[in-house]
């Protein structure tokens, strides 16, 4: 009878142990990483969303970016239009909008000076501050498209 009793305590023992290995896995996936359209992203620190697009359906270009911070926090949004030459990267311009009071900034903002057969992207990057204390970085980078 004694041998049966210490069996099932070191059965329940165990099945505790290997239930609280799953549930911290679990919990630190779900803190590290949030699924967006079937792909996962970071989880920030005060920075609830950042995207960035780029739309170009004649010879303008169509730019966009959001940033959205958790209350307590302010961010600062500057999105770039950027071009591809010879493999790399280089701004054609640049827009700027801070959340001064809200959660979120939007930029929506048109180019009209594309060059055909060049290949575009939009670069969001938000500075996000706690108190006037810099917190983090993030950025966005929209899908490429050529003109």
């Amino acid at each position: 009878m004694k041998r049966s009793i210490n069996s099932i305590v070191l059965l329940i023992i165990s099945a505790v142990f290997i239930v609280s290995a799953f549930i911290a896995v679990h919990v630190e996936a779900s803190e590290c990483c949030q699924p967006i359209l079937g792909q996962y992203t970071p989880q920030y620190t005060g920075t609830r969303w950042i995207q960035a697009s780029l739309d170009l359906p004649s010879s303008i270009a169509f730019c966009g970016s959001t940033l959205e911070v958790y209350p307590g926090y302010n961010g600062y949004l500057t999105m770039y239009l950027q071009k591809k030459t010879s493999g790399s990267w280089s701004n054609v311009t640049s827009w700027s909008g801070s959340t001064a009071g809200s959660n979120g900034v939007s930029l929506d903002e048109f180019y009209a000076n594309l060059i055909v057969g060049t290949t575009y992207r939009v670069r969001a990057v938000g500075m996000v501050y706690q108190n006037g204390v810099f917190v983090e970085q993030v950025s966005a980078i929209s899908p490429e498209k050529t003109r």
